[in-house]
């Protein structure tokens, strides 16, 4: 009996030994993950990592697994979702309504399903919103061509050309011809000059998103790199920092370096000329455009054929997040978007005049940050990372996933460190929220669609009355003065909208403020169509109806896939504009567009089967 007691408290003992033990090699391990988050040991030769050489793959010598995951996406099959995905189809002709909705923009004939980092700056190269003679010859005969400005969040060469181009001249940067800076991206690396490499994505022109984006080379700390978003981050309270950007915990770091892209901006005039560099093409009587005017620039990344770099003098623009109105520590509202843009509308008017109202609009950008700062994940301390680049085992070694994408392709890692719920619970309850959401912007799209119609509608019987015209012609000043108050309603219905729209979450971000903004939009769409009303009587029109538009009216407004309509560049009408990329600007899969019939009005037997 001795014995077996004596037994059992040896055995007891070892237990409790090998508990301490296991639980000191946990803390020691917990410890280790958390110094790991601050300063990560560089096991390779640490001279590679330099903002000299921002080469991703360069920098993947030393961190190998990191690098595997980042171009992951590069050659894994597009797939789609019901609000996502990394398949580019045409989100116009999966929502016609947006062709309507930018009219008068170069986003009304070009729009694709995003397709992650690693695309980012392919894309910006290859989008007809990029292309001056391809717009030019199709209705967009006023554009002059994309600024230096676009490259901010599109290129990891962006900060080296900025200290070696620009030489630190921010307004310089953002000033300067799109292809002309591309012209300077350097071949590094062992790159030959001009060669194929050197046009491409790896360490080449189309270099998207890199490591040093967000990494300072010496220790691999989180930093912010990118001006407008210290400039931003500064008018909001934060403090510069000369290492990481702006003084701010590694937690908060952890969103902020998102926060340098994912966001609205917009390109504010600085009211002053500016010497930029040019190209000598615009010396050269034997260049034209399409339409026979002289060419400024060649819209090529390379220099060829003589042409060179020359000063030349330009009108400054510098890239400006509109966050005043927004103070460190609130949680971000629709209004004050509204506030700020009404402050600078004699310096910055609108992105664009409506074609169809003649309304000053405001094309709203990926405001994911926005949006986020007041939803749920924001207030209880979790950051862009910890769900959209979670902790993951690889071997002994718990690294972050830099395959940067949706939580729910991975729920175990990204959601249940906190989610005690199962997987598929899980997902029901975002796609529920999502499917919610996209109702309710589906139904605001609608509306705003219905009341530029209608703006339009009675733009053009005002335009027939003799009080309302010049010279036997609809006088459009006159008209717009008449309809003050309702361009004003499609003015911010439609930020709202398209806030909505260009947000990447489809809402789940911060639901109740995302649906908030959506119902706004509705009632301002359907408030400018009672004023439509009033101003139609008053003018005694008496035939006058307001539209209540559909989907199957919206899907009548379908513009299919991009097409050239005149011969331009070798080009010729009826080629497709991407050719030679087939997943790319091409029909959404039939499934989601039955998804979309059912969201609004909401067919619950069909969502809720689904």
């Amino acid at each position: 009996m001795k014995k077996n007691i004596l037994r059992l408290g040896i055995i007891i003992l070892v237990l409790l030994i090998l508990g301490v033990l296991w639980l000191n090699n946990d803390i020691e391990q917990k410890k280790k993950d958390e110094a790991n988050k601050n300063t990560i040991a560089i096991s390779a030769d640490p001279s590679l990592l330099s903002d000299d050489d921002p080469n991703y793959e360069r920098w993947g010598k030393v961190f190998p697994e990191q690098l595997d995951m980042y171009l992951k996406v590069e050659k894994e099959k597009p797939q789609a979702t019901e609000f996502g995905g990394n398949l580019a189809y045409s989100k116009l002709i999966r929502f016609p309504q947006l062709t309507i909705l930018w009219a008068g923009y170069p986003f009304s004939i070009d729009a694709n399903e995003e397709r992650g980092h690693f695309w980012v700056q392919i894309d910006q190269m290859k989008t007809a919103r990029n292309n001056k003679d391809f717009l030019n010859a199709h209705g967009f005969k006023a554009f002059k061509g994309q600024p230096t400005a676009c490259m901010n969040c599109h290129s990891g060469w962006t900060p080296w050309l900025i200290k070696n181009v620009a030489k630190e001249d921010f307004v310089a940067f953002n000033s300067t011809n799109y292809w002309t800076m591309m012209k300077n991206i350097p071949a590094a690396n062992g790159i030959i000059e001009n060669s194929p490499q050197h046009a491409g994505a790896h360490g080449g022109k189309r270099m998207g998103v890199t490591c040093a984006d967000c990494h300072n080379p010496s220790d691999m700390s989180l930093r912010i790199t990118r001006q407008a978003a210290i400039n931003a981050l500064v008018a909001r309270g934060y403090e510069k920092d000369s290492i990481q950007g702006i003084k701010a915990s590694r937690e908060e770091m952890r969103t902020l370096v998102c926060s340098q892209c994912h966001v609205e901006y917009y390109f504010k005039p600085t009211g002053e000329k500016v010497k930029v560099m040019g190209e000598s093409i615009a010396d050269d009587s034997s260049k034209k455009w399409w339409d026979g005017t002289q060419k400024t620039y060649d819209e090529y990344e390379f220099w060829r054929d003589g042409n060179k770099a020359k000063e030349i003098q330009t009108n400054g623009i510098i890239l400006t997040f509109p966050w005043d109105d927004w103070k460190k520590g609130q949680p971000f509202r629709i209004e004050m978007f509204d506030e700020y843009y009404d402050k600078i509308r004699t310096i910055f008017g609108a992105d664009f005049i409506h074609k169809l109202t003649e309304a000053p609009i405001i094309k709203i950008q990926h405001p994911e940050s926005e949006l986020y700062s007041g939803g749920v994940h924001a207030l209880n301390g979790v950051s862009c990372a910890d769900c959209h680049m979670p902790y993951i085992r690889e071997g002994a070694k718990k690294i972050s996933q830099h395959n940067i994408t949706s939580p729910l392709r991975d729920i175990n890692s990204a959601c249940k460190a906190c989610h005690k719920q199962s997987e598929n619970e899980l997902r029901d309850q975002v796609k529920d929220i999502q499917n919610i959401v996209a109702s309710e912007q589906r139904t605001a799209e609608y509306a705003l669609v219905s009341f530029i119609m209608d703006i339009k509608k009675l733009r053009e019987k005002l335009g027939t009355m003799e009080q309302f015209q010049i010279d036997n012609k609809p006088d459009e000043t006159k008209i717009s003065t008449e309809l003050k108050d309702i361009l004003e309603l499609h003015r911010k219905s439609q930020m709202r909208v398209d806030f909505v729209n260009a947000e990447n979450s489809t809402g789940f971000h911060n639901p109740r403020e995302a649906s908030r903004i959506i119902f706004q939009a509705i009632d301002m769409a359907r408030m400018g169509q009672a004023k439509l009303l009033e101003i139609a009587n008053a003018n005694n029109i008496k035939d006058f109806q307001i539209s209540n538009l559909g989907f199957e009216d919206i899907q009548k407004l379908n513009p299919g896939e991009l097409y050239y309509k005149v011969d331009v560049n070798a080009h010729k009408a009826g080629e497709r504009y991407y050719e030679n990329e087939k997943d790319v600007n091409i029909n959404p899969p039939e499934e989601l567009l039955k998804e979309d019939k059912n969201l609004s009005p909401y067919n619950y037997k069909f969502i809720d089967k689904k």
